[in-house]
């Protein structure tokens, strides 16, 4: 496949506020997902649930887009005496901390609302939170353990109760350090630890069968220090479930050696993209391609990259033709320097189709950083 920029450019315009911003009480993470109901109302969810709140938003476009309300969990989060109502991670370990929602889907057929959020074992533990070295008030290095979780809501979004946990890494959430309650089961072993699925992005198919998820996965050695030296990769995977028209949702299947066949949970994975943080994926009718934005983590950590800020802030391309082969992620310039941020993500301007379809080479790139106000920058596809 051609490199993107070989082929195109990017008119990359100013920044503007999106509707996701501090000042309304939300303090994005990571990318803020989004689904289009069968009414035509576009929905979308900002925030994470130990710094202001988690809101819903909704309107035709991001242009009319307003926060509606803030959202209430039927669950606890935090401590894992309380938290996620004791359903253990599939580990058998208690869960803990906050969620991140990254993922958006609203059945059809029922108008039942299904979010899929990130969570750590390290953030927000009240007195319980662990990373591979032992009991932390905040993780080391981020050496703490990811996992993907599933909650739904049956009143658009006010009121969210928690599933299952779908997405877990094929190695333990924990290492031989220290075991936070799983009895007699053994923790990863030696210094290079894998940290579980997590910061990931969905991709919904409008007329397919399948809901896909791209995920990250940490791998890091414990045994060294800095940011700079301990992180060894940081890779893309994915996932897929089948779409249900009931109102409920089926299991994750990993992709593995050549096939979606390994169980969403402690199966096995292969990784679809090095050096990737954070992927967000629209699939562009024009291109007839598969884009996705990620952020190259590794090579920033490790100041490989010339021109980087003291926040590392860039945006990266790669494509796609069928979701599991892709080129070789691509830095963006724009005026003739780096650009991007920690969180980058298409989304299309139009009132119309899913939030993960571009059907015009104009859209938006909205980006942030930790807890930052998310911005909108009007971008285009110019060919050359």
């Amino acid at each position: 496949m051609a490199k993107f920029f070989e082929e195109y450019d990017l008119k990359i315009g100013e920044a503007t506020e999106s509707p996701f911003l501090n000042k309304v009480e939300v303090y994005q993470d990571g990318t803020t997902p989004m689904y289009r109901d069968t009414d035509g109302t576009l929905w979308a969810m900002s925030g994470h649930s130990h710094k202001g709140h988690i809101a819903m938003f909704a309107g035709t476009c991001l242009d009319d887009m307003e926060k509606k309300y803030q959202i209430q969990l039927n669950f606890c989060v935090g401590h894992a005496e309380h938290a996620f109502s004791g359903v253990r991670y599939p580990e058998g370990v208690l869960p803990r901390g906050s969620i991140w929602p990254f993922g958006l889907y609203i059945c059809p057929n029922t108008h039942r609302f299904f979010c899929w959020f990130h969570n750590e074992s390290g953030w927000n533990g009240k007195g319980t939170a662990y990373d591979a070295y032992g009991p932390c008030d905040t993780p080391k290095w981020d050496s703490d353990f990811r996992h993907i979780g599933l909650m739904h809501s049956d009143d658009e979004g006010k009121n969210w109760t928690f599933d299952r946990w779908v997405l877990t890494g094929e190695e333990v959430c924990f290492t031989s350090r220290y075991n936070p309650g799983a009895g007699n089961a053994l923790g990863q072993q030696g210094d290079i630890i894998r940290f579980g699925s997590g910061d990931f992005c969905m991709f919904i198919e409008p007329e397919g069968d399948y809901i896909y998820l791209l995920y990250d996965m940490l791998e890091m050695d414990i045994s060294k220090e800095g940011h700079e030296n301990i992180w060894k990769r940081c890779d893309a995977y994915i996932a897929r479930c089948r779409k249900r028209c009931d109102g409920t949702m089926g299991d994750f299947v990993k992709y593995y050696d050549g096939a979606f066949c390994e169980a969403g949970n402690l199966g096995k994975e292969t990784r679809i993209l090095e050096d990737c943080w954070h992927p967000r994926v629209v699939y562009s009718e024009p291109l007839k391609k598969y884009i996705m934005t990620s952020k190259p983590i590794l090579s920033t950590m490790q100041k490989k990259i010339p021109g980087l800020d003291e926040k590392a802030k860039v945006m990266q391309i790669s494509t796609s033709e069928d979701l599991i082969h892709w080129t070789k992620p691509e830095l963006v310039y724009k005026d003739g320097k780096l650009w991007g941020n920690h969180y980058n993500a298409i989304v299309p301007d139009d009132t119309v189709f899913q939030p993960n379809i571009l059907t015009e080479n104009k859209f938006s790139i909205l980006n942030c950083h930790n807890g930052t106000d998310v911005m909108r920058y009007p971008v285009e596809i110019i060919k050359k």
